[in-house]
Protein backbone atom coordinates (compact mmCIF):
# COMPACT_ATOMS: atom_id res chain seq x y z
CA UNK A 1 0.00 0.00 0.00
CA UNK A 2 1.56 3.09 -1.30
CA UNK A 3 1.36 6.48 1.16
CA UNK A 4 -1.05 8.00 -0.80
CA UNK A 5 -3.24 4.89 -0.95
CA UNK A 6 -2.60 4.53 3.19
CA UNK A 7 -3.67 8.22 3.44
CA UNK A 8 -7.00 7.86 1.82
CA UNK A 9 -7.87 4.33 2.60
CA UNK A 10 -8.81 2.34 5.71
CA UNK A 11 -10.30 -0.52 5.56
CA UNK A 12 -12.63 -1.04 2.70
CA UNK A 13 -13.20 2.87 3.36
CA UNK A 14 -12.16 5.71 0.90
CA UNK A 15 -11.64 8.55 2.73
CA UNK A 16 -12.71 11.95 1.83
CA UNK A 17 -13.04 15.23 3.62
CA UNK A 18 -12.68 15.66 6.95
CA UNK A 19 -15.98 16.36 9.10
CA UNK A 20 -15.36 16.32 12.71
CA UNK A 21 -12.82 14.92 15.50
CA UNK A 22 -11.07 15.46 18.28
CA UNK A 23 -8.36 14.81 20.90
CA UNK A 24 -8.86 10.36 20.42
CA UNK A 25 -10.12 10.19 16.50
CA UNK A 26 -10.81 12.08 13.24
CA UNK A 27 -13.87 11.81 11.10
CA UNK A 28 -14.51 11.45 7.66
CA UNK A 29 -16.93 11.29 4.96
CA UNK A 30 -16.44 8.62 2.93
CA UNK A 31 -17.67 5.70 0.66
CA UNK A 32 -17.12 1.56 0.40
CA UNK A 33 -14.33 0.97 -2.03
CA UNK A 34 -16.73 -1.60 -4.31
CA UNK A 35 -20.06 -0.71 -3.38
CA UNK A 36 -19.62 3.12 -2.92
CA UNK A 37 -22.31 3.56 -0.10
CA UNK A 38 -21.50 6.73 1.92
CA UNK A 39 -20.52 6.94 5.67
CA UNK A 40 -18.90 8.50 8.52
CA UNK A 41 -15.55 6.58 9.38
CA UNK A 42 -14.62 7.84 12.84
CA UNK A 43 -10.30 6.79 12.37
CA UNK A 44 -8.66 6.77 16.15
CA UNK A 45 -5.16 8.17 16.32
CA UNK A 46 -2.65 5.76 16.97
CA UNK A 47 -1.90 7.09 20.34
CA UNK A 48 -5.26 6.01 21.58
CA UNK A 49 -5.67 2.55 19.88
CA UNK A 50 -2.56 1.28 21.28
CA UNK A 51 -4.21 1.83 24.99
CA UNK A 52 -5.02 -2.38 25.23
CA UNK A 53 -7.90 -1.25 28.18
CA UNK A 54 -9.20 0.79 25.26
CA UNK A 55 -9.41 -1.07 22.67
CA UNK A 56 -11.23 -4.02 24.79
CA UNK A 57 -14.01 -1.34 25.74
CA UNK A 58 -14.55 0.07 22.42
CA UNK A 59 -15.29 -4.08 21.33
CA UNK A 60 -17.46 -4.26 23.67
CA UNK A 61 -19.26 -0.95 23.49
CA UNK A 62 -19.90 -1.70 19.67
CA UNK A 63 -21.11 -5.18 19.72
CA UNK A 64 -23.73 -4.05 22.54
CA UNK A 65 -24.57 -1.40 20.22
CA UNK A 66 -25.03 -3.51 17.30
CA UNK A 67 -27.32 -5.26 19.45
CA UNK A 68 -29.64 -3.07 20.43
CA UNK A 69 -30.30 -1.90 16.53
CA UNK A 70 -32.54 1.15 17.91
CA UNK A 71 -33.98 3.01 15.48
CA UNK A 72 -32.52 6.32 17.38
CA UNK A 73 -29.18 4.88 17.72
CA UNK A 74 -26.65 5.37 14.79
CA UNK A 75 -26.01 2.26 12.90
CA UNK A 76 -22.97 0.98 12.63
CA UNK A 77 -21.89 -0.22 9.34
CA UNK A 78 -18.21 -1.83 9.77
CA UNK A 79 -15.85 -1.46 12.80
CA UNK A 80 -12.17 -2.81 12.58
CA UNK A 81 -8.40 -2.17 12.23
CA UNK A 82 -5.88 -0.89 9.36
CA UNK A 83 -2.36 0.04 9.86
CA UNK A 84 -2.18 0.36 13.70
CA UNK A 85 -5.46 2.18 13.73
CA UNK A 86 -9.09 1.40 14.84
CA UNK A 87 -11.71 2.75 12.39
CA UNK A 88 -15.60 3.24 13.25
CA UNK A 89 -18.24 3.60 9.96
CA UNK A 90 -21.12 4.65 10.44
CA UNK A 91 -24.21 5.52 8.85
CA UNK A 92 -23.70 9.56 7.72
CA UNK A 93 -26.80 11.64 8.69
CA UNK A 94 -28.08 14.03 6.26
CA UNK A 95 -28.89 16.99 8.47
CA UNK A 96 -25.70 17.29 10.47
CA UNK A 97 -25.20 17.35 14.26
CA UNK A 98 -27.77 19.42 16.61
CA UNK A 99 -25.33 21.48 17.95
CA UNK A 100 -24.79 22.50 14.07
CA UNK A 101 -28.92 23.76 14.27
CA UNK A 102 -28.44 25.46 17.87
CA UNK A 103 -26.03 27.53 16.12
CA UNK A 104 -28.27 28.90 14.13
CA UNK A 105 -31.00 29.77 17.53
CA UNK A 106 -32.80 28.00 19.28
CA UNK A 107 -35.16 24.99 18.45
CA UNK A 108 -38.98 25.73 18.37
CA UNK A 109 -40.33 23.82 20.89
CA UNK A 110 -42.30 21.41 18.88
CA UNK A 111 -38.45 20.69 16.62
CA UNK A 112 -36.62 20.35 20.01
CA UNK A 113 -38.90 18.09 21.75
CA UNK A 114 -39.15 15.44 18.36
CA UNK A 115 -35.38 15.34 19.03
CA UNK A 116 -35.32 14.79 22.50
CA UNK A 117 -37.95 12.48 22.29
CA UNK A 118 -35.83 10.00 19.93
CA UNK A 119 -32.78 10.43 21.95
CA UNK A 120 -34.49 9.38 25.86
CA UNK A 121 -35.80 6.46 23.84
CA UNK A 122 -32.08 5.52 22.79
CA UNK A 123 -30.87 6.43 26.14
CA UNK A 124 -33.71 4.00 27.63
CA UNK A 125 -33.28 1.50 25.68
CA UNK A 126 -29.47 1.14 26.23
CA UNK A 127 -29.85 1.57 29.62
CA UNK A 128 -32.24 -1.10 29.77
CA UNK A 129 -29.17 -3.27 28.50
CA UNK A 130 -26.80 -2.21 31.13
CA UNK A 131 -24.99 0.52 28.71
CA UNK A 132 -24.00 4.02 29.43
CA UNK A 133 -23.48 6.53 27.27
CA UNK A 134 -21.09 9.28 29.53
CA UNK A 135 -21.31 12.01 26.91
CA UNK A 136 -24.39 13.07 25.80
CA UNK A 137 -24.44 16.18 23.75
CA UNK A 138 -25.69 18.24 20.96
CA UNK A 139 -22.56 17.18 18.93
CA UNK A 140 -23.33 13.81 18.97
CA UNK A 141 -26.78 14.07 18.55
CA UNK A 142 -27.39 13.76 14.53
CA UNK A 143 -30.39 15.03 12.92
CA UNK A 144 -31.32 12.72 9.76
CA UNK A 145 -34.53 12.01 8.42
CA UNK A 146 -34.85 8.91 10.01
CA UNK A 147 -33.33 10.33 13.05
CA UNK A 148 -32.22 11.33 15.38
CA UNK A 149 -29.64 9.25 16.16
CA UNK A 150 -27.83 8.99 19.26
CA UNK A 151 -23.83 8.67 18.58
CA UNK A 152 -20.74 7.96 20.24
CA UNK A 153 -21.79 5.36 23.28
CA UNK A 154 -19.20 5.50 25.93
CA UNK A 155 -16.03 6.24 24.48
CA UNK A 156 -13.79 8.00 26.63
CA UNK A 157 -12.32 11.78 25.18
CA UNK A 158 -8.85 13.33 25.91
CA UNK A 159 -10.12 16.29 25.14
CA UNK A 160 -9.60 19.78 27.19
CA UNK A 161 -12.62 20.25 28.33
CA UNK A 162 -13.50 16.87 30.21
CA UNK A 163 -12.54 15.42 33.71
CA UNK A 164 -10.09 12.93 35.10
CA UNK A 165 -11.51 9.30 36.54
CA UNK A 166 -9.74 7.45 38.65
CA UNK A 167 -7.86 5.68 35.74
CA UNK A 168 -6.45 9.19 34.35
CA UNK A 169 -9.14 8.96 31.32
CA UNK A 170 -11.47 11.68 30.40
CA UNK A 171 -14.50 11.12 30.16
CA UNK A 172 -17.38 13.36 29.14
CA UNK A 173 -17.95 16.52 28.61
CA UNK A 174 -17.79 19.37 31.14
CA UNK A 175 -20.58 21.59 29.86
CA UNK A 176 -23.08 18.50 30.08
CA UNK A 177 -21.46 16.68 33.25
CA UNK A 178 -23.73 15.55 36.25
CA UNK A 179 -22.55 17.27 39.60
CA UNK A 180 -22.52 13.62 41.16
CA UNK A 181 -19.07 12.44 38.54
CA UNK A 182 -17.44 15.81 39.10
CA UNK A 183 -17.72 15.43 42.65
CA UNK A 184 -15.99 11.94 42.19
CA UNK A 185 -18.92 9.65 41.76
CA UNK A 186 -19.55 7.11 39.43
CA UNK A 187 -21.59 7.69 36.11
CA UNK A 188 -24.95 6.45 36.02
CA UNK A 189 -28.42 6.16 33.66
CA UNK A 190 -29.15 9.24 36.17
CA UNK A 191 -26.18 10.79 35.10
CA UNK A 192 -26.93 10.26 31.12
CA UNK A 193 -30.50 12.26 32.08
CA UNK A 194 -28.91 15.10 33.81
CA UNK A 195 -26.54 15.47 30.11
CA UNK A 196 -30.10 14.64 28.39
CA UNK A 197 -32.01 17.77 30.13
CA UNK A 198 -28.37 20.44 29.71
CA UNK A 199 -29.07 19.43 25.85
CA UNK A 200 -32.86 20.09 26.51
CA UNK A 201 -31.79 23.79 27.78
CA UNK A 202 -29.70 24.51 24.93
CA UNK A 203 -31.96 23.13 22.20
CA UNK A 204 -34.53 25.25 23.82
CA UNK A 205 -32.76 28.84 24.50
CA UNK A 206 -30.05 28.38 22.34
CA UNK A 207 -27.68 29.04 25.61
CA UNK A 208 -25.81 26.53 27.62
CA UNK A 209 -26.68 25.65 31.13
CA UNK A 210 -23.93 27.03 32.80
CA UNK A 211 -20.83 28.87 30.81
CA UNK A 212 -17.23 30.41 31.89
CA UNK A 213 -14.14 31.22 30.26
CA UNK A 214 -12.45 29.04 32.44
CA UNK A 215 -13.30 25.03 32.28
CA UNK A 216 -13.15 25.02 36.43
CA UNK A 217 -16.01 27.43 36.58
CA UNK A 218 -18.34 25.50 34.34
CA UNK A 219 -17.22 22.32 36.34
CA UNK A 220 -18.03 24.46 39.93
CA UNK A 221 -21.32 25.76 38.19
CA UNK A 222 -22.96 22.28 37.43
CA UNK A 223 -21.81 20.86 41.02
CA UNK A 224 -22.84 24.05 43.49
CA UNK A 225 -24.99 26.54 41.52
CA UNK A 226 -28.86 26.91 40.67
CA UNK A 227 -29.58 26.19 37.26
CA UNK A 228 -30.81 29.34 35.30
CA UNK A 229 -34.58 28.90 33.94
CA UNK A 230 -35.16 28.67 30.61
CA UNK A 231 -38.08 31.62 31.02
CA UNK A 232 -35.44 33.97 31.93
CA UNK A 233 -33.53 33.13 28.64
CA UNK A 234 -36.13 33.05 25.97
CA UNK A 235 -39.56 35.08 27.31
CA UNK A 236 -42.01 32.88 24.86
CA UNK A 237 -40.88 29.70 27.04
CA UNK A 238 -43.50 28.60 29.94
CA UNK A 239 -42.67 29.65 33.39
CA UNK A 240 -43.94 26.08 33.79
CA UNK A 241 -40.96 24.65 32.11
CA UNK A 242 -38.99 26.57 34.62
CA UNK A 243 -40.06 23.86 37.19
CA UNK A 244 -39.37 20.85 34.82
CA UNK A 245 -36.14 21.87 34.08
CA UNK A 246 -35.11 22.27 37.51
CA UNK A 247 -36.24 18.94 38.36
CA UNK A 248 -34.33 17.56 35.18
CA UNK A 249 -31.12 18.84 36.29
CA UNK A 250 -31.36 18.62 40.07
CA UNK A 251 -28.26 18.11 41.83
CA UNK A 252 -29.23 14.94 43.74
CA UNK A 253 -29.50 11.88 41.07
CA UNK A 254 -32.45 10.61 42.96
CA UNK A 255 -34.42 13.86 42.55
CA UNK A 256 -34.16 13.67 38.69
CA UNK A 257 -37.12 11.91 36.56
CA UNK A 258 -37.03 7.57 36.34
CA UNK A 259 -36.63 7.74 32.94
CA UNK A 260 -35.28 9.78 30.01
CA UNK A 261 -39.04 9.24 28.44
CA UNK A 262 -40.33 10.53 31.76
CA UNK A 263 -38.06 13.62 31.50
CA UNK A 264 -38.70 14.41 27.62
CA UNK A 265 -42.60 13.87 29.18
CA UNK A 266 -42.09 16.39 31.77
CA UNK A 267 -41.05 18.88 29.58
CA UNK A 268 -44.01 18.49 26.89
CA UNK A 269 -46.57 18.39 29.45
CA UNK A 270 -44.47 21.91 30.70
CA UNK A 271 -44.66 23.53 27.04
CA UNK A 272 -48.22 22.90 26.45
CA UNK A 273 -49.27 23.94 29.92
CA UNK A 274 -52.43 26.50 30.63
CA UNK A 275 -53.07 25.37 26.86
CA UNK A 276 -49.96 26.57 24.77
CA UNK A 277 -49.52 24.57 22.17
CA UNK A 278 -45.96 23.43 21.54
CA UNK A 279 -46.02 23.21 18.14
CA UNK A 280 -46.74 27.01 18.20
CA UNK A 281 -44.94 28.52 20.94
CA UNK A 282 -42.22 30.80 19.07
CA UNK A 283 -38.85 31.50 20.89
CA UNK A 284 -37.56 34.71 20.86
CA UNK A 285 -34.41 36.20 23.06
CA UNK A 286 -34.85 38.00 26.21
CA UNK A 287 -32.91 41.39 26.33
CA UNK A 288 -30.21 41.45 28.09
CA UNK A 289 -30.98 43.10 31.01
CA UNK A 290 -33.95 40.76 31.56
CA UNK A 291 -31.42 37.89 31.53
CA UNK A 292 -29.73 36.30 34.86
CA UNK A 293 -26.25 37.70 34.89
CA UNK A 294 -23.53 35.36 36.58
CA UNK A 295 -19.46 35.74 37.33
CA UNK A 296 -16.81 34.31 36.23
CA UNK A 297 -15.07 32.87 38.86
CA UNK A 298 -11.48 34.06 38.44
CA UNK A 299 -9.70 31.72 40.98
CA UNK A 300 -11.07 28.38 38.75
CA UNK A 301 -8.59 29.77 36.16
CA UNK A 302 -5.96 28.68 38.10
CA UNK A 303 -7.51 25.26 38.90
CA UNK A 304 -8.55 24.84 34.72
CA UNK A 305 -4.92 25.09 34.51
CA UNK A 306 -3.94 22.47 36.20
CA UNK A 307 -6.37 20.11 35.07
CA UNK A 308 -3.52 18.43 33.20
CA UNK A 309 -1.54 17.56 36.20
CA UNK A 310 -4.41 16.62 38.45
CA UNK A 311 -3.43 13.95 40.23
CA UNK A 312 -5.87 13.33 43.03
CA UNK A 313 -8.98 12.68 40.46
CA UNK A 314 -12.62 14.49 40.43
CA UNK A 315 -12.88 15.06 44.32
CA UNK A 316 -9.55 16.95 44.71
CA UNK A 317 -10.74 19.05 41.55
CA UNK A 318 -14.44 19.54 43.52
CA UNK A 319 -12.61 20.78 47.24
CA UNK A 320 -10.04 23.09 45.01
CA UNK A 321 -13.48 24.65 43.62
CA UNK A 322 -15.05 24.93 46.51
CA UNK A 323 -11.61 26.42 48.66
CA UNK A 324 -11.34 29.01 46.23
CA UNK A 325 -15.07 29.55 44.81
CA UNK A 326 -17.14 32.83 46.92
CA UNK A 327 -20.34 31.60 48.14
CA UNK A 328 -23.10 31.59 46.36
CA UNK A 329 -25.75 34.14 47.75
CA UNK A 330 -29.23 32.69 48.79
CA UNK A 331 -31.89 32.68 46.45
CA UNK A 332 -35.38 33.85 47.86
CA UNK A 333 -37.54 30.92 47.77
CA UNK A 334 -40.07 30.91 45.15
CA UNK A 335 -43.83 31.11 45.68
CA UNK A 336 -45.30 27.30 46.23
CA UNK A 337 -48.07 27.24 43.78
CA UNK A 338 -51.60 25.86 45.13
CA UNK A 339 -52.24 22.14 45.50
CA UNK A 340 -53.20 20.65 42.46
CA UNK A 341 -56.82 18.87 43.14
CA UNK A 342 -58.09 15.68 41.61
CA UNK A 343 -61.80 17.17 40.14
CA UNK A 344 -64.78 14.97 41.02
CA UNK A 345 -67.61 13.87 39.43
CA UNK A 346 -70.14 15.99 40.82
CA UNK A 347 -68.13 19.16 41.11
CA UNK A 348 -66.32 18.90 44.10
CA UNK A 349 -62.47 18.54 45.04
CA UNK A 350 -60.69 15.95 46.01
CA UNK A 351 -57.55 15.43 47.62
CA UNK A 352 -54.92 13.43 45.86
CA UNK A 353 -51.45 12.38 46.31
CA UNK A 354 -48.55 11.95 43.63
CA UNK A 355 -48.95 9.64 40.80
CA UNK A 356 -47.94 6.30 40.26
CA UNK A 357 -46.10 4.31 37.49
CA UNK A 358 -49.05 2.95 35.48
CA UNK A 359 -51.50 5.92 36.14
CA UNK A 360 -50.89 7.15 32.62
CA UNK A 361 -50.58 5.32 29.26
CA UNK A 362 -46.57 4.38 29.09
CA UNK A 363 -46.18 4.76 32.39
CA UNK A 364 -44.87 7.98 32.48
CA UNK A 365 -44.76 9.98 35.81
CA UNK A 366 -45.21 14.08 35.23
CA UNK A 367 -43.98 15.90 37.68
CA UNK A 368 -46.17 17.67 39.89
CA UNK A 369 -49.69 15.52 39.15
CA UNK A 370 -51.80 14.01 41.48
CA UNK A 371 -53.95 10.96 41.24
CA UNK A 372 -56.63 9.49 43.56
CA UNK A 373 -59.44 6.89 43.17
CA UNK A 374 -62.78 7.98 42.66
CA UNK A 375 -65.46 4.89 42.67
CA UNK A 376 -64.44 2.69 39.77
CA UNK A 377 -62.05 4.89 38.34
CA UNK A 378 -58.54 6.18 38.72
CA UNK A 379 -58.32 10.16 37.46
CA UNK A 380 -55.07 11.72 37.49
CA UNK A 381 -54.87 15.69 37.91
CA UNK A 382 -51.95 17.00 35.48
CA UNK A 383 -51.38 21.11 35.36
CA UNK A 384 -51.59 22.17 31.60
CA UNK A 385 -54.34 22.48 28.76
CA UNK A 386 -54.80 19.93 25.88
CA UNK A 387 -50.96 20.37 25.21
CA UNK A 388 -50.11 18.36 28.19
CA UNK A 389 -52.06 15.70 27.31
CA UNK A 390 -50.55 15.40 23.46
CA UNK A 391 -47.95 12.77 24.48
CA UNK A 392 -50.95 10.44 26.15
CA UNK A 393 -52.97 10.64 23.61
CA UNK A 394 -50.17 9.94 21.31
CA UNK A 395 -49.33 6.45 23.26
CA UNK A 396 -52.52 5.19 23.20
CA UNK A 397 -52.57 5.43 19.43
CA UNK A 398 -49.39 3.58 19.15
CA UNK A 399 -50.87 0.72 21.29
CA UNK A 400 -53.61 -0.19 18.84
CA UNK A 401 -56.14 1.87 21.15
CA UNK A 402 -59.15 3.63 19.18
CA UNK A 403 -59.16 7.24 20.18
CA UNK A 404 -62.44 9.08 19.28
CA UNK A 405 -64.08 11.90 20.60
CA UNK A 406 -66.05 11.73 24.06
CA UNK A 407 -69.52 13.38 23.19
CA UNK A 408 -71.97 13.89 26.34
CA UNK A 409 -75.39 15.86 25.61
CA UNK A 410 -73.88 16.44 21.89
CA UNK A 411 -71.06 18.43 22.89
CA UNK A 412 -67.32 17.03 22.38
CA UNK A 413 -65.98 17.11 26.22
CA UNK A 414 -63.03 15.53 25.36
CA UNK A 415 -61.38 11.84 23.97
CA UNK A 416 -61.78 8.52 25.30
CA UNK A 417 -59.70 5.45 24.32
CA UNK A 418 -60.87 2.19 23.83
CA UNK A 419 -58.57 -1.19 23.71
CA UNK A 420 -58.05 -3.22 20.29
CA UNK A 421 -60.89 -6.37 20.37
CA UNK A 422 -58.96 -9.02 20.42
CA UNK A 423 -57.25 -7.87 23.99
CA UNK A 424 -60.32 -6.88 25.27
CA UNK A 425 -62.42 -9.90 25.06
CA UNK A 426 -63.08 -10.24 28.94
CA UNK A 427 -64.17 -6.78 29.20
CA UNK A 428 -61.03 -6.29 31.35
CA UNK A 429 -58.58 -3.76 29.73
CA UNK A 430 -58.58 -0.42 30.40
CA UNK A 431 -60.24 2.32 29.17
CA UNK A 432 -59.69 5.86 29.18
CA UNK A 433 -61.40 9.63 29.00
CA UNK A 434 -59.26 13.12 28.96
CA UNK A 435 -60.74 16.06 29.16
CA UNK A 436 -59.52 19.36 30.21
CA UNK A 437 -61.38 21.93 32.85
CA UNK A 438 -60.85 26.15 33.40
CA UNK A 439 -62.00 27.20 36.54
CA UNK A 440 -61.26 28.62 39.85
CA UNK A 441 -58.43 26.02 40.47
CA UNK A 442 -56.82 26.60 36.94
CA UNK A 443 -55.95 24.67 34.07
CA UNK A 444 -56.52 21.22 34.86
CA UNK A 445 -56.08 17.93 32.33
CA UNK A 446 -57.88 15.06 33.67
CA UNK A 447 -57.18 11.28 32.99
CA UNK A 448 -59.35 8.55 33.67
CA UNK A 449 -59.00 5.57 33.70
CA UNK A 450 -61.04 2.54 34.13
CA UNK A 451 -62.78 -0.74 33.01
CA UNK A 452 -65.73 -0.57 30.54
CA UNK A 453 -67.99 2.32 30.25
CA UNK A 454 -66.63 3.64 33.63
CA UNK A 455 -64.55 6.20 32.41
CA UNK A 456 -66.95 7.78 30.27
CA UNK A 457 -69.70 7.72 32.77
CA UNK A 458 -67.39 9.51 35.22
CA UNK A 459 -65.94 12.06 32.49
CA UNK A 460 -69.71 12.75 31.36
CA UNK A 461 -70.96 13.36 35.25
CA UNK A 462 -68.08 15.44 35.46
CA UNK A 463 -69.06 17.69 32.21
CA UNK A 464 -72.45 18.01 33.42
CA UNK A 465 -71.55 19.27 36.81
CA UNK A 466 -68.43 21.96 35.35
CA UNK A 467 -70.71 23.15 32.57
CA UNK A 468 -68.99 25.62 30.43
CA UNK A 469 -65.04 24.92 32.56
CA UNK A 470 -65.07 21.58 30.47
CA UNK A 471 -62.94 23.14 27.44
CA UNK A 472 -64.01 21.19 24.11
CA UNK A 473 -60.80 19.50 22.25
CA UNK A 474 -58.57 21.89 20.41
Amino acid sequence: MTAVAEARLVGPWALEERIGGGGQAVVHRARHASSRVPAAVKVFHRSVWTDPAFRVRSRRERDALMALDHPNIIPILDWGEDDGRGYLAMRLAGGGSLAERIARGPLRPAEALAVLSGVASALDAAHAAGLLHRDVTPGNILLDPEGPWLADFGIARRLDATILTGEGQLIGTAGYMAPEIISGGRASPASDRYALAAVAFEALTGRRVFSAEALGGVLYAHAHRTPPRPSEVVEALPRALDEAMAQALAKDPRERPASAGALVASLEWALGRDGVDATRVMTRVAPASRRRRRRVLAPALAVAAGLATLGGGAVALTAALSRHAPSPAAAPAPAAPAPLMVPGPDGRELAGSPMDVGDLPGDVVIPGAVAADVGEVRVVAIRGGWGALRASRARLAAGDFTVAPLVVDGRTIGVVAEPPLVTDLTGQSPRWAMLVIVDGSGTRAAVIRGLQDAPVRFAAGLARARGDAVVPLS
